[in-house]
């Protein structure tokens, strides 16, 4: 089994390396067994970063992280390693785009802001030929902004996750460390497991994805889980 996720959006300070490291953790406290590995394609090495300055503390993350650049990923689309992959982008440049053209599914994080969102519309449209579904972060649930950024999303057909990833200090503190509680990501994970699960043949899929386990979700989950993942298959999965 191979997975490759890609988190990108043509736009920096979107919350893509977080999410990268938090889905990472999340899918390996669902599958222990399940080789993880997350791949640093942008220039500023956030997630590089964030494993040496965890290993410095003695503070082991869990999984392998690895440098990656245009020309390694484009490999990695013709020799696919087992496991899950996840790949942290840049904004822009020749790695964005082959960690999209090589992702079997690509999640597009976004914030609140009318200048994210006009963003995050456009990234949408650029990769519509590719399974992808927009991740709501840095949010908070009570606030118009979080309710008209919901309401624009679906208003224009655009597939994104139920789970909407609150504001939270542990969030924005946890770099240098493994994350020691997931929060709404784990729904967002528990969303994207039953979505794959659903999309791609079992011979893909770790025994945990099935649909039988994604079907018991983790208490809490949120109640839209899946919203919109219909619309994210325009072309089929492209696993293969």
């Amino acid at each position: 089994m191979t997975m490759i996720i890609t988190i990108a959006n043509a736009k920096g300070g979107m919350g893509k390396t977080t999410s990268a490291m938090y889905l990472a953790q999340a899918a390996k406290l669902r599958d222990p067994d399940l080789e993880v590995m997350v791949l640093d394609a942008d220039p500023q090495s956030s997630v590089t970063q964030w494993a040496l300055d965890a290993e410095g503390q003695g503070v082991s993350i869990g999984y392998r992280v690895d440098s990656a650049n245009s020309a390694t990923l484009s490999r990695l689309g013709k020799c696919r390693p087992s496991g899950l992959i996840l790949v942290d982008t840049p904004p822009s440049g020749a790695a964005l785009d082959e960690a999209c053209r090589v992702a079997d599914f690509v999640i597009i994080p976004t914030s609140l802001t009318p200048l994210d969102l006009q963003q995050t519309f456009k990234w949408d449209r650029s990769i519509k030929d590719k399974p992808h579904c927009v991740l709501v972060l840095d949010a908070d649930l009570r606030t118009l902004a979080c309710r008209a950024t919901i309401d624009a999303l679906d208003a224009e057909g655009v597939a994104r996750f139920g789970a909407v990833v609150c504001h939270r200090q542990d969030i924005v503190c946890s770099f240098m460390a493994a994350p020691s509680k997931l929060w709404e990501c784990a729904d967002v994970w528990a969303e994207l497991v039953e979505a794959l699960s659903r999309a791609f043949s079992s011979d893909w899929l770790p025994v945990s994805w099935s649909c039988s386990s994604a079907g018991s979700l983790p208490a809490g989950c949120s109640a839209s889980c899946s919203r919109g993942f219909d619309r994210a298959w325009t072309s089929g999965p492209t696993c293969g």
